[in-house]
C-alpha cells in the first residue's frame, strides 16, 4: 500500500508564521516593560546608596563633601587617603569602598580607572560596555549621577551640612540628579568632569538668577544631548535623590519655576501644583 506523507502547506505555514509574528508583537511590549521596571529598581538602588553614604558622611565628619576639593581636613593631607578628589571619591569608604579610597594618594590616582555600579544608571545609553570613559587621554569610570552643586559647593573641607544647610527641608531638595555619561562629545567621570569636580551641573548657573535654572532633558537623542543639563533616559520623568534619602521621578511636566526651587535647599519658597 502506498502511504501518503503529511506536510504542511504553504498557506499553512503561511499561518503559523503570522500567529508567531502576532504573539512577538504582543510580548515585545510587556518584555520592554519589565526591563524599564528592573532598570527603575537599579537606579533607585543606586540612588539610595549613594543617598545613605552622603548622610553617614556627614554623621561621621560633620560636614558634607565638596563637589570637589580638600576634604576634610580643609588644608590637605599627604595620603593615602588623597586630601583632595571628588565627591563621589569621598563616599567611597561609605559604599563599601574602603580599599579603593585608600589606594589614592596624593601623587597617584589608582581609583579613577576603575568603573563602580552604584555610579553608573542601567538605562543611561551612553555608558561603554565596559564602564569606562576617555577622558584627557585617560580611562575613567563612568558616571550617571551628577551631585548638586549648589547644596554641597566646592568649598575646602566642605561646607555644607545636615539639616542646617537645608532650611527648606531635606525632602525639598534635590541632592543628586541623572545624567548620561558621555553629551554633546563630554565625557565624565565619577573622578573627573561634571559629575565631581567643576564645573559641576549646575555650577555654570550659579551667578544667574536662581529662577533661570533650564530644565533637564528627558531621552534626548545623543547628539542633541545639552552637556550644561541633567539627562534622563525615561520619557516620562528624571529620577532624582533628595536631601533626606527620598528617590522620586520628577515628572516631565514639572515647571521650571519648581525645578529652581528644588535645586536650591534655602530660597524659602513654595513648590506649585507641578512639583
Amino acid at each position: 500500500m502506498n502511504r501518503r506523507r503529511s506536510a504542511f502547506t504553504l498557506i499553512e505555514l503561511l499561518v503559523v508564521i503570522a500567529i508567531i509574528a502576532i504573539l512577538i508583537g504582543l510580548l515585545l511590549p510587556a518584555v520592554q516593560k519589565v526591563r524599564e521596571a528592573a532598570a527603575r529598581a537599579q537606579d533607585s538602588n543606586n540612588f539610595k546608596q549613594q543617598l545613605l553614604a552622603v548622610h553617614n558622611c556627614n554623621d561621621t565628619n560633620g560636614v558634607l563633601p565638596p563637589v570637589y576639593n580638600n576634604y576634610p581636613n580643609p588644608n590637605g593631607s599627604m595620603g593615602p587617603p588623597a586630601g583632595m578628589g571628588t565627591l563621589q571619591y569621598f563616599l567611597l569608604p561609605f559604599l563599601e569602598q574602603q580599599n579603593l579610597y585608600n589606594s589614592v594618594t596624593m601623587s597617584s590616582d589608582n581609583a579613577m580607572n576603575t568603573p563602580l555600579k552604584v555610579f553608573m544608571g542601567p538605562s543611561d545609553p551612553t555608558v561603554p560596555a565596559n564602564g569606562l570613559v576617555t577622558m584627557m587621554g585617560m580611562p575613567y569610570g563612568a558616571c550617571s549621577y551628577a551631585s548638586n552643586y549648589l547644596v554641597f559647593g566646592n568649598q575646602p573641607g566642605g561646607s555644607a551640612r545636615i539639616p542646617s544647610t537645608f532650611s527648606d527641608g531635606t525632602s525639598n531638595t534635590i541632592v543628586f540628579g541623572e545624567r548620561y555619561t558621555v553629551c554633546g562629545g563630554m565625557a565624565v567621570g565619577w573622578q573627573m568632569g561634571m559629575c565631581g569636580n567643576p564645573p559641576t551641573w549646575p555650577y555654570y548657573y550659579t551667578s544667574a538668577n536662581y529662577l533661570s535654572l533650564m530644565l533637564p532633558q528627558y531621552a534626548p537623542n545623543v547628539s542633541a544631548c545639552d552637556p550644561m543639563l541633567l539627562q534622563s533616559p525615561y520619557t516620562s520623568g528624571l529620577m532624582v535623590g533628595m536631601g533626606d534619602g527620598s528617590v522620586r521621578m520628577v515628572s516631565s511636566g514639572v515647571s521650571q519655576y519648581s525645578w529652581n526651587l528644588a535645586l536650591n535647599p534655602s530660597d524659602g519658597l513654595t513648590f506649585d501644583n507641578s512639583w
